[in-house]
């Protein structure tokens, strides 16, 4: 393996790892703040879509901007990638069928173009 993909695989996997952390962030502010506030069920799942979202954008840059090149596929494999990992651990802390739904393929297809998108941005920052 050249040394230019590996350093792709390692922007991908910390752009991974920072959208995670963003995610965490997120929702860490969110449950403080529905500590003290009543909050709707709709505004939570809204709120875990957008943060799914700018968590993918965040990653898909990063990887990106390292990367150097092939933007688009950058962004893609980190919103792939975060999305097998975020759904392994609802499939986990739910104790839900490993079925996918269309609400599921929704948001698979919602974060791979976000990611996309992002990291053909990414490329031109």
């Amino acid at each position: 393996m050249e040394n230019g993909s590996k350093s792709i695989y390692i922007g991908i996997i910390e752009g991974v790892l920072r959208g995670f952390f963003m995610t965490l962030a997120i929702l860490l502010i969110y449950s403080v703040a529905v500590h003290f506030v009543q909050i709707d069920e709709s505004i939570t799942s809204l709120l875990i879509i957008v943060a799914t979202l700018l968590s993918v954008v965040y990653g898909s840059i990063y990887a990106s901007k390292k990367a150097g090149r092939k933007g688009w596929l950058n962004g893609l494999m980190v919103a792939l990638i975060y999305f097998a990992i975020f759904y392994l651990v609802a499939l986990v802390s739910q104790s839900r069928e490993a079925m996918l739904t269309i609400k599921d393929l929704a948001r698979l297809m919602m974060c791979a173009f976000a990611g996309t998108l992002a990291g053909m941005l990414g490329i031109n920052i």
